[in-house]
């Protein structure tokens, strides 16, 4: 793979608030952008309006090609963009129809209930002879589309020349990308992240200071270095901007952070269920991922406190107070 292959055709696939952005951005460059839609719904609001109903002040400005046909997104791109939710994405993928020689860049964010694998690893059981990279990092979508505020993100890839093509291709003034060989790493940390902004969002809906949730911050940094530890994720990995990065965004948001709003939800007595219906599209992968972590974890007999207790209060309706009193009054220990 050479580092000076140029991207010309590019296909999104997935129509939500970071998909949309996602092609909205690239739409500035030179470059032929189609966004996928996964439902009806997403294709006829977009054809409408030429903006993502959960992405307003933003609009496609008429360089963004919508489809719904999914052969027809793929066929004769240079580079797929994969940004469907980790619920819908083996669905997507199972529909997929590839040619060896197509780039996948990877850019949403969970860990698949039943198997347990990241996003690259899902995607590499259906197309294991393509290309493949992923980004994450601290950015919602409306910083990667600011043009005055500097963002930065993680481009992970195995291939050194096509990580330093993919890196290049997707660097902005405004948007700076570093490059790292640990894709596992930086896709399992863009995951975990969102299971701990959903504790800290429980924590601001049960009003709590600022203090709390600095606690619920450093702790979670602590179990995902226990984490890290047992499936060989470096430490490089863990406090760069795809692990130490994405946490404090996404557990800081005050507002763009879907998992944190669903945590604040249920710090204010909603019940799951009635949070979930009510997100109009919009998914909280923390939501699933929290499952996936409890099993991982129960699996390798590893000691999570506060992952535990996330799907302690998610999904075994345990109150909230109960649970966190629970944490509190465990033995005191050494900080590790």
């Amino acid at each position: 793979m050479s580092g000076n292959q140029t991207f010309q055709r590019i296909t999104v696939l997935g129509a939500g608030r970071w998909g949309t952005a996602m092609a909205i951005f690239l739409a500035q460059k030179p470059v032929e952008v189609t966004l996928w839609c996964f439902t009806q719904g997403e294709y006829e609001a977009l054809q409408a309006t030429d903006k993502a109903p959960n992405l307003p002040g933003f609009s496609c400005q008429k360089k963004v090609r919508f489809v719904l046909d999914l052969d027809q997104a793929v066929k004769g791109a240079d580079l797929l963009v994969i940004s469907t939710p980790v619920p819908f994405l083996r669905q997507m993928l199972a529909g997929l129809t590839l040619a060896p020689s197509q780039v996948i860049v990877s850019i949403n964010k969970g860990i698949e209930q039943d198997s347990l694998q990241t996003v690259p690893e899902l995607i590499q059981n259906f197309f294991p002879h393509n290309p493949l990279a992923h980004l994450g990092g601290p950015c919602f979508p409306e910083g990667l589309l600011s043009q005055s505020s500097p963002a930065a993100e993680t481009l992970a890839c195995e291939d050194e020349e096509l990580g330093l093509a993919l890196q290049t291709f997707f660097s902005t003034p405004a948007f700076r990308v570093y490059r790292s060989q640990d894709l596992r790493g930086v896709a399992i940390l863009g995951a975990l992240k969102n299971v701990y902004a959903i504790i800290a969002g429980i924590a601001v809906g049960k009003g709590m200071f600022e203090e709390a949730v600095a606690v619920l911050v450093t702790r979670g940094l602590a179990e995902m270095k226990r984490l890290c530890e047992v499936m060989g994720i470096s430490l490089e990995t863990l406090y760069g901007l795809s692990g130490l990065g994405d946490l404090v965004l996404t557990c800081y948001s005050s507002t763009s952070s879907h998992n944190k709003n669903f945590g604040i939800r249920l710090g204010k007595g909603e019940k799951v269920q009635a949070i979930l219906d009510s997100m109009g599209g919009t998914v909280a992968e923390g939501y699933y991922t929290t499952k996936a972590l409890h099993q991982f974890a129960l699996e390798k007999g590893l000691d999570l406190p506060l992952a535990r207790t996330a799907f302690a209060v998610i999904y075994q309706n345990k109150p909230i107070l109960e649970a966190l009193a629970e944490l509190m009054d465990r033995p005191l220990k050494v900080e590790d």
